[in-house]
């Protein structure tokens, strides 16, 4: 486990995770810090968000999420018990354009 991280650490330390965003605020960026952090973080520093914000504004990530990939998304709608319809992930995909023959 990393010697109590803190969410502030994580942004400046793991600037992997937000390679094309300028200085992060941790309330503006809310939720792009939740989304990367989930997407690409450690249960460490998955614990550390849920702990700063709270466990609604991450279900909320995970419902609202576009960017989240559909294993993240499935993973932690798991997680949380929330049906993978209610995700936009799962419930956004578009119908087949080209039928087979």
């Amino acid at each position: 486990m990393d010697t109590k991280l803190t969410l502030e650490q994580i942004i400046t330390n793991k600037r992997v995770y937000f390679w094309d965003k300028g200085p992060m605020n941790l309330k503006q960026d809310r939720y792009i810090i939740i989304e990367r952090i989930l997407e690409f973080g450690t249960e460490d520093e998955i614990k550390i968000i849920s702990d700063y914000y709270g466990r609604e504004p991450v279900e909320e990530v995970v419902i609202q999420s576009r960017s989240l990939s559909p294993k993240t998304v499935n993973y932690f709608a798991l997680l949380f018990g929330i049906p993978r319809e209610k995700t936009k992930c799962f419930s956004d995909v578009s119908p087949k354009i080209w039928l087979p023959y």
